[in-house]
């Protein structure tokens, strides 16, 4: 399904263009009077998606759950609702949606250009699907400085996380020592206070003996090939 902006009514609607949101099946329709006093068709979508929904934070897809009550059926007419097993279903050893049918055959005669037209939908889903695993990476593994997949991934005691060359960029010039000196005389040297980029906490000592985080390194590396792999 391919929700719009312009779907003002819903609170799942994009901000603005249009998006995808995942494989929806109609479980039930029926009709009823309209507010103008014609009659409408009404149906029943539920989503059952292996993807996370789009509008959600959830790290997972869909799992089978029971029907909505809808009380508008109670005076609704030509009610239909889905009886046979789903041609589209979840598959409890796989723990995924996926087909339990094979699809029936198509009668259109395959011709170069629809190989062609295949091809080149192939490839936009691939380049979609990189987009993707980007999106979730940002998501979870984003430097607060350059807003990117954290490179070299250093992590402040205040747990805010950066890549190192943002990290030392940030602080370029700046040292955690000020030296002092007045009348030819020099002065106890004084500590200077650096704040870690995102928050006010000091950092100046942890600056000093900088080190990259290879758990977030490794956490990096092993969440792109999952993601790929799916």
């Amino acid at each position: 399904m391919c929700r719009s902006h312009k779907e003002k009514r819903s609170s799942y609607a994009p901000e603005k263009g249009v998006r995808y949101d995942g494989i929806y099946r109609i479980e039930k329709c029926w009709r009823k009077v309209g507010i103008q006093g014609f009659k409408v068709c009404r149906y029943l979508f539920v989503r059952c998606d292996n993807e996370p929904a789009p509008w959600t934070s959830d790290d997972h897809g869909d799992l089978p759950r029971p029907l909505p009550a809808i009380p508008e059926l109670k005076k609704a007419t030509d009610v239909f609702e889905r009886k046979e097993s789903p041609s589209w279903d979840f598959d409890e050893e796989d723990n995924r949606w996926r087909w339990k049918k094979p699809p029936p055959p198509s009668k259109k005669p395959v011709n170069a250009a629809d190989l062609e037209e295949r091809k080149r939908a192939r490839k936009a889903i691939r380049q979609a699907h990189t987009t993707t695993v980007r999106e979730r990476l940002l998501k979870e593994f984003s430097c607060l400085i350059c807003r990117q997949v954290m490179n070299l991934p250093v992590t402040t005691p205040c747990a805010h996380n950066f890549c190192k060359s943002c990290f030392e960029a940030a602080f370029s010039g700046k040292t955690a020592i000020r030296e002092r000196s007045k009348g030819g005389r020099t002065l106890r040297s004084q500590k200077n206070v650096l704040h870690c980029p995102s928050c006010p906490t000091d950092i100046s000592d942890f600056l000093q003996n900088l080190q990259v985080c290879h758990v977030i390194c490794r956490n990096v590396l092993l969440s792109e090939k999952k993601l790929l792999e799916k």
